[in-house]
């Protein structure tokens, strides 16, 4: 397998120095490991497109193990909510299996939460967020959610 495949698969990592290829055994990470992520450091959105950036490479079956197990709590109700929100949007739009866990009332945010800060952005989340999302107060378009 040569370089470009590798990275197209996600399989390529470089060394720390930058320099050296090496294979990474399993990129795939849950949405319960995004949470524990999440709590670790704080940080809501470099785990959560970390987690997007692979959906496009799993086969269905896989996608659907990724979501299945509950996420622990995060300590942020927004992070909550929007793992539930991407859970549900996955699931409808790749017709899996939603996780029950996406029902609970836990994961809905008594306030909306725009993701961005950025001036012109609501208009944009409101009319663009996938009604996942949306239910649950949480807004981010969904075409930010596609990672190339």
């Amino acid at each position: 397998m040569g370089l470009l495949d590798r990275i197209r698969e996600g399989s390529y990592v470089p060394d720390d120095d930058g320099l050296a290829p090496r294979q990474r055994v399993d990129r795939s990470s849950s949405l319960a490991e995004t949470a524990r992520r999440i709590a670790a450091d704080g940080n809501v959105m470099i785990p959560v497109r970390d987690f997007l950036d692979q959906v496009s490479r799993l086969a269905d079956a896989d996608l659907e193990r990724l979501i299945e197990e509950e996420p622990p709590p995060t300590g942020a109700p927004e992070a909550d909510a929007l793992l539930a929100g991407i859970a549900e949007h996955l699931a409808a739009t790749r017709s899996l299996r939603c996780p029950r866990w996406v029902l609970d009332e836990s994961r809905f945010l008594e306030r909306f939460w725009f993701v961005s800060n950025v001036q012109g952005f609501r208009a944009i989340a409101i009319a663009q967020t996938p009604i996942a999302l949306k239910r649950r107060g949480v807004f981010w378009p969904e075409r930010s959610m596609a990672r190339v």
